[in-house]
C-alpha cells in the first residue's frame, strides 16, 4: 500500500507549491470539472444504468443537476466568498482593521457513498476546490463501473497531482485513512463513519460525516392523503429506496392506515405501472449482499402490498408492511431499499414521542393542513433538516445546509456550506504602531486609573445598528484625546 502514501504526499507537494491559491485557478479546476459532466454524460449514463438501473432522467435529476448547480454557483460567488469578512469591532480595536479571512485547509479526503456514486463524490469535491484545497477522491468500490470511470476521467480534466483518485475496497479505504489530512468527508453508514472518525482522531483530523438513520414521516388526519402519498411515494421509491434522506417509515393514526395503504398503491401503480419489474423508472439493489439484507427485513412481518423478488435481477417490488412492532428487526436499522413500514400513532404528542425515543434522524417529513401541528414537531424534535408537505426537497436548495445530527451526522455541506466545511476561517486584526497612549492601559503597572480605565473599556455595551457604530466611534475618539493627556 506504498502507492496509496505517494499519492497523497504527491497531493501534499502539488499543495505546498501555492497552485490552488489563485481564484483564478480554481475557476478554471471547476470549469474543467463541468466540461467533464456535459462531455462524459453519455458514458456516466451507461456506467449508472449498470450499477442502478438508473435511465437517463434518473442520471440528469438525482446525479447530474446537482453537481453543474453546484459549480455554477461556487464559479459565480468565489469572489465574494474569499472576500475578507469585516466584523465589528471592540473599544480597544476601534482604529484596527478587524476581519475574517478564509484559508484553504489544505488536503482533504473525501470518501462517497454508492447509492448516488457520482453525485455524492463530486458535490463534495467541487466545495473542496472551490475553498482551494488539494483532494484526494476515494469513490465507492459498490459502485463499480461508476468508480471506474471517475478513476479514468477525472485525471484527464483537472489537475491529476493535486485531484487524485483511489479506487479500491474496504483495505484500501482502511489504508488511506492511516494517512494525516487536514479534513475528512464521509458518506456512508454509521459503522462506518465510527471506523472514520475514529482513524481520523488519531490525526486531529476534523470530519464531516454524511451518514443517515430513519427518517420518519408524520402523516396528520387533517392532511390531503392522495398529495400526501403520491409525494411519498416517490420518496421512498425513487433509486429503489436507496438514499440517505428517503421517508424510512411511516407513522399515522390507524383510522387512516388503510386509506394511506390504498392511495400508495394506486401511485406506485401510475409511476411504474403494473409490473415495476418492467418499468425503466425503476431502479435496483446495488448488490446481493443488499438484496438478502432486505428480504431478511420481511421475515415475520405484515406484508399488505409487494414483497415480490427476482435475485438474480436484483429486483425487489415496491413494498408496504403494516402492523409494525416498534421492536421488530425493520424498525431497528436503517432500511435504504423500496420497503415501507406503516407505524400507527394515534396523535402528534405520540408521534414526536416516538421520534424522541429513538436516535435523531436525516431527515423528518411531516404532512398536514395544521401549520401549528408543522412547527410543534419542528420545535419538539431534532433532525439534520425537515420538510412539511413533501419529500427529499430541502437537499435540493444550495442555500440550505444539508447534514446530520447527532448519530445521523456532524457537520454540513452544499452551495456556500461545502466552501465553508473546506475553509478555515482565520482571525485577522491589523494594528497601526501609533496611538501607543491608547494601548499602554493595558500595560504594567498596573495603576488604579489604569484599572478604572480598563474595566470600563470592556464593559459589555448594548444596542445595535448604525447608531451604535456611531457611538463607539465617538466614543473611541473621545478616549483617545482622554487618555492622551491622563497618561502624559
Amino acid at each position: 500500500m506504498e502507492q496509496i502514501k505517494l499519492v497523497v504526499s504527491g497531493a501534499r507537494a502539488a499543495y505546498n507549491q501555492g497552485k490552488t491559491r489563485p481564484l483564478e485557478f480554481r475557476i478554471q479546476q471547476l470549469k474543467a470539472l463541468e466540461r467533464m459532466l456535459n462531455e462524459k454524460k453519455e458514458e456516466f449514463s451507461q456506467a449508472l444504468k449498470k450499477d442502478l438501473h438508473k435511465n437517463p432522467f434518473a442520471v440528469e435529476i438525482y446525479e447530474m443537476s446537482g453537481i453543474l448547480n453546484e459549480i455554477s454557483v461556487a464559479i459565480n460567488k468565489l469572489p465574494e466568498w474569499t472576500a475578507p469578512e469585516h466584523v465589528s469591532k471592540n473599544m480597544m480595536t476601534l482604529m484596527d482593521t478587524v476581519y475574517i479571512h478564509r484559508e484553504p485547509l489544505g488536503v482533504v479526503l473525501i470518501i462517497g457513498a454508492w447509492n448516488y456514486p457520482l453525485a455524492l463524490a463530486i458535490q463534495p469535491l467541487v466545495g473542496a476546490i472551490a475553498a482551494g484545497n488539494a483532494a484526494v477522491l476515494k469513490p465507492s468500490e459498490v459502485s463499480g463501473n461508476t468508480a471506474q470511470l471517475l478513476g479514468e476521467l477525472l485525471p484527464q480534466y483537472l489537475d491529476k497531482d493535486l485531484y487524485p483518485v483511489v479506487i479500491g475496497g474496504p483495505t484500501v479505504a482502511t489504508e488511506l485513512l492511516k494517512n494525516p489530512f487536514d479534513h475528512i468527508l464521509y458518506t456512508g453508514g454509521t459503522n462506518i463513519g465510527r471506523v472514520v472518525m475514529e482513524a481520523a482522531a488519531k490525526h486531529l483530523t476534523p470530519v464531516t460525516l454524511e451518514l443517515g438513520g430513519k427518517s420518519p414521516c408524520y402523516i396528520d388526519s387533517d392532511c390531503d392523503l392522495d398529495v400526501a402519498c403520491r409525494r411519498i411515494a416517490w420518496g421512498r421509491f425513487t433509486n429503489c429506496g436507496q438514499t440517505c434522506i428517503a421517508p424510512d417509515y411511516i407513522l399515522c393514526d390507524k383510522s387512516i392506515q388503510d386509506e394511506v395503504v390504498q392511495k400508495i398503491r394506486a401511485t406506485i401503480t401510475e409511476f411504474y405501472g403494473a409490473d415495476p419489474q418492467k418499468s425503466p423508472d425503476y431502479g435496483r439493489i446495488v448488490n446481493q449482499r443488499h438484496f438478502k439484507r432486505l428480504m431478511s427485513l420481511l421475515e415475520g412481518v405484515n406484508v399488505v402490498y409487494g414483497g415480490q423478488s427476482d435475485e438474480e435481477e436484483l429486483y425487489i417490488a415496491p413494498t408496504i408492511v403494516t402492523d409494525v412492532d416498534p421492536e421488530s428487526r425493520i424498525m431497528q436499522e436503517e432500511i435504504f431499499g423500496p420497503l415501507l413500514p406503516i407505524v400507527t400513532a394515534g396523535s402528534a404528542d405520540e408521534a414526536i414521542g416516538f421520534i424522541n425515543k429513538r436516535d435523531k434522524p436525516l431527515a423528518l417529513y411531516i404532512f398536514s393542513h395544521n401549520k401549528k401541528i408543522i412547527k410543534r414537531m419542528i420545535a419538539e424534535t431534532s433532525s439534520g433538516g425537515v420538510t412539511a408537505n413533501d419529500c427529499m426537497i430541502h437537499y435540493s436548495i444550495d442555500t440550505l445546509p444539508f447534514g446530520g445530527v447527532g448519530a445521523s451526522g456532524i457537520g454540513a455541506y452544499h452551495g456556500k456550506f461545502s466552501f465553508e466545511t473546506f475553509s478555515h476561517r482565520r482571525a485577522c486584526v491589523l494594528k497601526s504602531l501609533g496611538f501607543e497612549k491608547m494601548n499602554s492601559v493595558r500595560y504594567a503597572p498596573a495603576t488604579d486609573s489604569k484599572q478604572k480605565w480598563t474595566r470600563w473599556l470592556l464593559k459589555k455595551r448594548r444596542g445595535g445598528g448604525k447608531k451604535r457604530l456611531i457611538m463607539l466611534a465617538l466614543l473611541g475618539a473621545l478616549v483617545a484625546i482622554m487618555m492622551k493627556f491622563y497618561f502624559i
